[in-house]
This record gives C-alpha cells, structure tokens and sequence, in this order.
C-alpha cells in the first residue's frame, strides 16, 4: 500500500469513528484540577424537575451559563431550566487550559476564503471582544467573582522552534495586518540572535507577542452561576445536574406553546425552545450533525514550577508551537497560589499524523475523558524543560482529560437550527418555539463561548437582526448548506497534508 494510500484509508477509518453517535458524557471522569473545589451548586438539583419551562438550555459550561444570563438580564421571570449530564460545568469549560487568546492572524487567510473579507473580519473582532466581555462581566458582579475566578490581562507569547513553521506564521501575520493596520503595535515578530535570553525560551526561532488573558474557567462560570442562582432577581431559573437528556421528541399538535418534549432520567420536561450548548455532544441529539461536529479529547496537566522557574502567572501565557502542533501553557497569578503552577495541554497532534496511535486510540472521535492520553503526557512531562528556561525539575502533579467539539470548517456553529438537523418538525406551523445551537468550539472556546452565549439568547428573544451588528450571524450560521461543503475524510486529508 503507498503512503497515500495507507493515509486516505487512516483518515476514512477515522472520519467513520468521527461521525458516529457521541452519545452522553461519561459518568465518572478524570479528576480535573480546576474542579477540585466543587461549586456549591454542582449537584444541585430541583425537588422536581418543573414539567414545563419557557427556555431549556442543555449543557452548563460557559456557553450554557452565559446564554441563560443574558436570558435574563432582558426578562428576569423568564422560567429557564439548566440541563446537565454530570455535575456543574464539568465539561471542557472545567477542563482546559485556562486560556482566553486570540491569535487573530493564524487563521485569518482562511477565514477569508471561507467568509470573504469583510466576514472574516466579523469573525476576528468577535473573538477579540470575548476577553473584554469577560472582564466587564466580573467587575460587574464584584470583587469577590474577579478574585475567584482569577481572569487577568496577560502579554500572549507565541513561540516557534521550526524554523518553516516561523516563516509561514511571519507571512501570516504580515497579511492580516494589511487588513488591520491599525493593530501593527499590537501584534508584534520579534526574532534575532537574543530571542530566547529575551523571552526565556531555548532554541525558539521567533516569537510573537499579543494581548490575551487568563483564568480559572471553572470558577468564573462559577461566579456566573451564582450570580443568577438568587432567587429574588431570577425567580424562575433552575439548575438540574446529573439530568441528562436522552433524547427530544415533538410534543401533540395542541402543545403548539410547549413544542419539544425532552425526556431525562428524572422525568420529561416541556419546552417552548431549546438551546444545545453540549458542544462535542451536539450530534447525540441532532442526527444531522454527525460527522459535522465531532469530538476530540485532549489532555492537561498540572505541574509544579522548580524553585529557579519565574513567576510570571499574572502576567504571560505561552504557546510553545513546534513544526506541528503546539503546546499550551498558563501559570498560577501570585494572588491565587504560593507554588505558582504551570498548566501545559496539548501533546497529541504529532502521534496522530506520526502513527503512533491507532484509529481507535486516536483522541479524535474519543469521548472518553475518563481515560488519559499516555503518548500526550509523556510529551508534555519535558516540555517546559525543553522549550522553557529554567525549567529543569518540573512535574506533573495533576492530570486530566476533556472533550472538545470541533466543525468541519473549524468554526462554531451558533443559531437556529433547521429541522433538517433535528429531524425533528412541530406538526403545527403556528408553533412558538425552536430549537437553538452554540457548539462546536474547536478548541478555542474561551474566545468563542461567552458572546456566543449572548448571541443566542438575544436571538431567541429578539431574532437574528438584532445582532448582526456584532456577531457573525451568516458566517457562523446553522445551515445546511454551510454544513454539507466539506466531507469529514476531506477535512481530515487536508490537516495530515499540512502536517507532512
């Protein structure tokens, strides 16, 4: 069999395992750090589980919990019910890497081969504005949320040890910034003979410096939660943990008010509109986004800093890029820990195209985050030792797994959804409600989350022109015609080619 050959039948193999039915999460985890402190609500269920509600949004991560905020900060006595399969926000949102940043340049020549010019720019300023919606939410909410939930500005560092890799991302940047002129002093190249006494690395070609930021995604959407648990300003919101939904049928043509019956361990559940915000498992209950949005594990750790190590939590995070695929690195800001740990993901990407792993090894497709990625950790155990200075000593003290959703064209899909993807059409036209998606992150959910939580509730409240002047409404659009341009075998061809 040629190279070719044997390639085109891997990525069959693992665009079928793809396009199979996610199902629900597992029950029993890996152990995630970030979730070490349980929120006190992260079991918290109803007495009964209300038999009818006007909004059910499935899924409490970011997403979920931004779109029920937004719900009802424009109608308060709104009766919305918070669905999840596990325990609060114990999803990718409390499993990944901390990271809230944007590298608008990376992707950008695609995006305007997808979108043309002016969607790509929609798309770029979106994701740019999360971090600023992020750190007006907490100072809103007070002292008490921005402190726990650790959101700070930090210097991005991108850091690139291959020297092809380096001379791609330079020409990357330097077409984006034709379109965006004005942010030449924010995106920065540096290169030179003292890159890496500059910056700290070992053996970096390059390195290119922007604004990001930094969290404990679990503990802000903690703050969130609680924000719009009280009962005095939001009397008709509930959180209903360990309440998977196990599947969405139409209800009787004379429920034209109540058009979607959600069935769950604990009972039914009637509902004018519903929202999934189950990302990677967004196909479980929408038959026509298999093999559209598929999921992927991927592994963190949580490593202590050597003594010689800087401090430098509260103000840079890390991208370690290679001649394929990264890593991902935040530390702890001084106010939240006296060690200052290092969380570094990733390590996955190389043993993939490599053929280290198998198909059915392969964390694409894989659901199972209560499994670990033994060829990802032994990747990232050196890392920091042998990219980062100062290094020397670091260890894994935690380690973890999550499942991320990602699209055939590696962007969220975010609005109403046809019933061509549900397969699911109310027998009364005059219906009042449908049924809504903001899922498929890949991997970049913390720039994508919070505002697409927006997005859709004011969607459902308003409809889709009121926002267009800030979200990418087309270009991030539902549709099946978006949908069906890209088979998962050709988008899986596509991302071996580049990797070789």
């Amino acid at each position: 069999m040629s190279e070719q050959d044997y390639m085109t039948a891997f990525c069959t193999a693992l665009a079928a395992k793809a396009s199979l039915d996610p199902g629900l999460p597992v029950p029993n985890p890996t152990s995630s750090y970030w979730q070490s402190s349980p929120h006190a609500l992260s079991t918290h269920q109803s007495a009964h589980l209300p038999s009818t509600v006007d909004v059910a949004i499935i899924g409490s991560g970011m997403t979920g919990i931004s779109a029920a905020y937004h719900l009802l900060q424009h109608q308060p006595d709104l009766r919305i019910s918070v669905l999840e399969a596990r325990s609060l926000t114990s999803g990718a949102t409390g499993r990944n890497g901390g990271h809230c940043k944007e590298d608008p340049y990376d992707d950008y020549e695609d995006l305007k081969e997808l979108y043309g010019k002016e969607g790509a720019k929609r798309v770029v300023r979106f994701r740019l504005a999360q971090l600023d919606a992020l750190v007006d939410v907490m100072r809103e909410l007070g002292r008490d949320a921005e402190k726990e939930s650790c959101l700070r500005r930090v210097d991005g560092l991108d850091a690139f040890y291959d020297r092809d890799a380096w001379e791609t991302v330079k020409k990357k940047v330097e077409d984006y910034l034709e379109d965006f002129p004005e942010e030449r002093n924010v995106w920065i190249v540096h290169e030179g003979d003292d890159i890496n006494e500059r910056f700290g690395t070992i053996n970096a070609v390059g390195c290119i410096t922007g604004p990001a930021g930094a969290m404990w995604p679990y503990k802000l959407v903690g703050a969130v939660t609680s924000h719009i648990s009280n009962t005095q300003k939001y009397p008709n919101l509930s959180i209903e943990t360990h309440t998977p939904v196990g599947s969405i049928t139409s209800t009787d043509p004379q429920e034209a008010k109540y058009p979607f019956l959600l069935s769950t361990p604990r009972g039914d559940m009637k509902a004018t509109h519903v929202i999934h915000c189950t990302n990677a498992y967004a196909a479980h209950l929408l038959p026509g986004l298999k093999g559209k949005i598929y999921p992927i594990r991927g592994q963190m750790t949580r490593q202590s800093a050597p003594p010689g190590f800087p401090r430098l939590g509260d103000r840079r995070s890390w991208i370690l890029h290679y001649d394929f695929g990264y890593d991902y690195v935040t530390q702890s800001p001084s106010s939240s820990s006296s060690t200052e740990d290092i969380y570094l993901g990733g390590g996955f990407l190389k043993a993939l195209v490599t053929g280290q792993v198998s198909v059915e090894d392969a964390d694409v497709g894989s659901t199972r985050d209560d499994l670990q990625n033994p060829t990802a950790l032994a990747t990232l155990q050196d890392a920091v030792e042998k990219r980062l200075q100062h290094g020397n000593g670091t260890k894994i003290v935690d380690q973890w797994t999550g499942v991320m959703g990602f699209t055939i064209d590696n962007n969220p899909v975010v609005g109403k959804i046809p019933y061509e993807i549900s397969r699911r059409r109310p027998a009364d036209a005059q219906i009042e409600g449908r049924e809504w998606i903001a899922a498929g992150f890949c991997g970049n959910g913390m720039v994508n989350c919070w505002l697409s939580g927006k997005g859709i509730a004011q969607m459902l409240l308003n409809g889709e022109e009121a926002v267009r002047g800030w979200f990418p409404v087309d270009e991030y659009a539902c549709t099946t015609e978006r949908l069906e341009k890209m088979t998962l075998v050709e988008r899986f061809l596509e991302f071996v080619k580049d990797a070789v």
